[in-house]
């Protein structure tokens, strides 16, 4: 018996939901290890002596802030490079616009044979 559309549809959204809670419990694992690791970098100072709970709370919590504003700051160059991008290829398109427009003004004039490197 064949499966519908419908059906292979939803067998396709189960399959992927089922990925992403796989893939976040995953990705759960590395944070809580990460965190794990820093704190225990963080409990002794540079001198060597030990720290208290609430210093290294607070170290792991502002390298945490640290990186989410390094994070938006990348977002934000992302965007902003896809912006410039997409000017540039939006002129591109249209400068290749015009060339087609061009190449078939002269394919349309009868002055005879052409050789192949006009075309380029």
């Amino acid at each position: 018996m064949t499966k519908s559309r419908s059906e292979k549809f939803e067998d396709f959204q189960r399959h992927v939901l089922e990925q992403l809670v796989a893939t976040n419990q995953k990705l759960d694992k590395i944070c809580a290890l990460l965190v794990s690791d820093q704190l225990l970098q963080e409990c002794i100072d540079p001198e060597g002596s030990p720290r208290d709970a609430e210093t290294c709370a607070t170290i792991v919590t502002e390298s945490f802030s640290a990186g989410l504003c390094l994070s938006q700051d990348l977002n934000s160059h992302q965007r902003e490079f896809a912006y410039h991008v997409s000017e540039f290829f939006i002129e591109d398109e249209e400068e290749e616009e015009e060339e087609d427009n061009d190449e078939e003004d002269d394919e349309d004039d009868s002055s005879g044979p052409r050789s192949p490197v006009s075309f380029f």
